[in-house]
């Protein structure tokens, strides 16, 4: 058999022979000198980069060392191989009464734990006692006493554990509870509440400076609602005034002078004095016109006349009506 002619090497084929192995060089130094740097930086983080002080900003209710207990950080362990997100909500979650928390790292080897805290807002029956709730809605404890906040009625709870938020569009009632808190802390109004009646989403009830009913109706229009009765309450009214504040079906806004003793029981529906019938607006500018009500409540006691209790309303700009 007559053999393979060997190819001759031509200057040619040599230069693209000599390009191929330089590639293959160069891409090799490549690989090489990444890998050294990746070893370096893994080097570094293991070796130098590690926690030697942790220390806390904010806390009042909880210790420092009780936080950094909680912590699934510890000293001596890698500045970076964590998820800070992660240790911040398994704190916010063992610790209820913390609102929020950061951690910062300070090189070489700090970490720096702020916290804000919440503090109770209302009491919510629940199963045998109540939960403490923030104004956001999270479950701060649960206690068998009231502890002396604002009460709910017309809602109970059941099935949380502190450090839980109460969950939105699960429950009518719930939801409105977390629309009313939210809204009062915006307006500046929570220290001000006594007590919320949600008993009947219709004819919700909120009391507020220790003096007054705010029947808000539904949480439709509740921010203007009662951003405005916070208006009238302050420029309008004396500090003396005890009573409710009202809407009728012509969005105007009405106080009837009424005793603590009336404004507390709205709490629980249990006022004895008339004043749940609708009030009566026969009147052609839309005021009451000092007729009974239909329910044959005469004008000495009912709330619908505004005549012998003194009814006053306010149109949706404040000006005062005589009634």
């Amino acid at each position: 058999m007559r053999g393979r002619r060997r190819k001759q090497s031509t200057p040619e084929r040599q230069r693209r022979h000599a390009n191929r192995r330089n590639r293959l060089f160069r891409a090799a130094g490549r690989v090489l000198f990444i890998g050294i740097l990746l070893a370096a930086a893994v080097l570094a983080l293991t070796v130098f980069f590690r926690v030697n002080t942790i220390s806390v900003e904010g806390s009042v209710r909880y210790s420092a060392e009780e936080i950094i207990a909680g912590m699934d950080v510890k000293q001596g362990d890698n500045l970076y191989l964590w998820n800070k997100v992660k240790v911040s909500d398994e704190l916010l979650q063992q610790f209820p009464y913390l609102e929020t928390v950061q951690i910062r790292r300070h090189l070489p080897d700090a970490l720096v734990v702020t916290v804000t805290e919440c503090t109770a807002t209302v009491a919510v029956p629940s199963d045998g006692g109540y939960y403490y709730l923030s104004e956001q809605g999270k479950v701060l404890e649960q206690n068998a006493a009231d502890g002396g906040l604002p009460l709910v009625t017309g809602v109970t709870l059941s099935g949380l554990t502190p450090g839980q938020m109460v969950r939105q569009a699960e429950d009518a009632y719930a939801d409105a509870l977390l629309e009313i808190l939210q809204t009062m802390d915006a307006g500046g109004m929570l220290e001000g509440l006594d007590f919320i009646n949600l008993q009947d989403l219709t004819d919700i009830r909120i009391g507020y400076d220790g003096r007054f009913d705010i029947r808000v109706g539904t949480v439709d229009e509740l921010a203007y609602r009662l951003r405005f009765a916070k208006t009238v309450i302050d420029e309008r009214l004396s500090p003396s005034d005890i009573g409710r504040l009202y809407w009728d079906k012509d969005d105007r806004l009405h106080f009837v002078p009424d005793t603590a003793e009336s404004v507390a029981a709205s709490a629980t529906g249990t006022e004895t004095i008339a004043g749940s019938a609708p009030v009566d607006l026969s009147g052609s500018d839309g005021s009451t016109d000092g007729s009974p009500s239909e329910d044959g409540a005469s004008d000495s006691g009912s709330e619908d006349t505004g005549e012998a209790s003194g009814d006053s309303g306010y149109d949706e700009t404040g000006d005062e009506t005589a009634e």
